[in-house]
């Protein structure tokens, strides 16, 4: 769910400091994180807990599983193409993966999608229609680029494959009664936004054109609320849900996702499209990849460097792999020298997966990616290569993913610091040390090391790194799997560039 831009050293001091209050474990923040005072308010009023059950069930730390088990099935297949399987026993041991379930947002073509408006007779709405269509669905103002508009920001992320510019923008509809009549329920939400949905049905609004599947629901729409929040994770707040009245139909169809947000925050500024391209990640099947709860694992997230971390940057090759907007080069065994160019603008990208072989089915592997300050990375703090930790192990059922980075050791998705600093872990957000530059390195005796997260040597290099203007070229290999590990005293810290 969504945290502002506000500062980032505020929101961690924030969260050190909620986590000495409740006790540290249990701590859900799927939105904005709360301020210390804040939680001292809400602890004195006996309402904490209250707001974390809240935060706990929204549940935006989980990866949509469908999008990630078609990933892993396309990677195994190549994986075992690279080693010289044949075809006939790839079909036999690894089947090419269904086509996509008919359920979720569609993360690829023209997908449709409504912003639905709502403004009280206690609190109007400051953006116009238009202002909001135009940040949502429309070009946006150039100066606010890469947040410029959450259409704009998506057609760059995948290289053209997601286009959201068809999109309506219906409102602004005005109840006719203050906003505090309204019940702080989830029925009353729903209610809420039945009361609008019919209201524009009945104006000859077609809403069956939001099945962008054929599956019988409206895939994932927006609602913006004008007013003030009312504080973390409660009613007035902003998250992405599903809709839970499942007797309910709009042009026929049901309602199954939305994101839940403010005009404004505070209450009486100009839109910005930020929270609805995050919360959109959701509506995609992403995961908020930042750290719910302190207690568990490793702590601090990805940095902040990502669209589903601090709404910072692009979102990475992992999240744009297994939405299907990237095919990366799989390195199985063996090495390969590769030139990435810029992933904000190419869909360069290496994965380096281990362990595939005839009677493994893998789930724990590296990405790495050439992050360059252009397109929607323009922000980042330096350029170069990132290198990604994946664990994607399944739960014991089958049907869902073990990890998460929010509650779990270890995390579905780390960001291996190049200068062996692991600041992340101590809530420092990013910084040019994490990139990978000519002369650093990534392997078994490097400080992060390329181990499995049981110790095991997994073999991976990446070597010989150099620039040429904005691409980086590196060895990425595969080799000496089984051998001990070199004991700490032999790791290497790489400098800070």
């Amino acid at each position: 769910m969504k945290r502002s831009g506000t500062g980032r050293t505020a929101l961690l001091a924030s969260l050190l400091v909620l986590l000495a209050m409740t006790g540290g474990p249990t701590l859900s923040l799927s939105m904005e994180r709360p301020t210390p005072q804040e939680i001292a308010t809400l602890r004195q009023a006996g309402e904490l807990e209250q707001r974390k059950a809240f935060a706990r069930d929204i549940g935006n730390q989980r990866i949509r599983p469908d999008l990630l088990k078609r990933a892993l099935q396309r990677a195994r297949r190549a994986a075992l193409s690279a080693r010289g399987v044949s075809t006939e026993t790839i079909d036999r041991l690894a089947p090419a993966a269904p086509p996509r379930a008919l359920a979720g947002m569609p993360t690829t073509g023209n997908v449709k999608t409504f912003a639905l408006l709502i403004d009280f007779p206690d609190y109007p709405h400051t953006s116009s229609l238009e202002y909001i269509h135009e940040r949502l669905y429309g070009a946006g103002n150039p100066a606010d680029a890469p947040l410029e508009s959450l259409s704009a920001f998506y057609r760059r992320s995948s290289y053209g494959l997601l286009e959201l510019s068809g999109g309506s923008t219906l409102g602004w509809y005005r109840t006719s009664y203050n906003r505090s009549a309204i019940a702080q329920t989830l029925t009353g939400r729903e209610n809420l936004i039945k009361e609008a949905l019919n209201y524009f049905q009945a104006q000859g609004h077609d809403f069956s054109q939001y099945d962008n599947n054929g599956n019988g629901m409206i895939d994932y729409f927006i609602v913006i609320w004008a007013g003030p929040d009312n504080g973390w994770a409660n009613f007035w707040w902003g998250y992405q849900t599903n809709f839970n009245d499942a007797t309910y139909r709009i042009g026929g169809k049901r309602l199954n996702s939305y994101s839940w947000q403010w005009e404004s925050r505070p209450a009486g500024g100009y839109f910005s499209p930020r929270v609805a391209i995050h919360e959109t990640g959701h509506g995609l099947g992403l995961p908020d990849y930042y750290d719910y709860d302190g207690a568990v694992g490793p702590d601090g997230g990805v940095g902040d460097l990502d669209m589903m971390d601090g709404n910072w940057g692009d979102h990475n090759c992992f999240s744009k792999w297994v939405l299907e907007w990237i095919t990366p080069t799989v390195v199985a065994n063996g090495a390969q020298t590769l030139t990435l160019q810029p992933s904000a603008t190419t869909t360069n990208a290496v994965l380096i997966m281990p362990g595939a072989t005839l009677d493994n089915t893998f789930s724990e592997f590296f990405m790495v990616q050439n992050r360059y300050r252009t397109g929607n990375d323009t922000t980042i703090p330096s350029d170069g290569l990132l290198v990604w930790h994946v664990d994607a192990a399944l739960t014991p059922s089958g049907y869902d993913y073990l990890y998460n980075n929010s509650y779990t050791t270890p995390k579905l998705l780390r960001l291996m610091e190049a200068d062996g600093r692991e600041e992340i872990e101590r809530n420092i957000p990013a910084n040019a040390g994490d990139f990978y530059r000519p002369g650093a390195r990534f392997g078994p005796t490097t400080l992060p090391s390329s181990a499995s997260y049981s110790g095991r040597n997994t073999g991976v290099l990446v070597t010989g790194i150099t620039q040429s203007g904005d691409g980086f070229s590196a060895t990425f290999s595969v080799s000496d799997l089984g051998k001990p590990l070199a004991p700490p005293g032999n790791l290497t810290i790489q400098p800070r560039n």
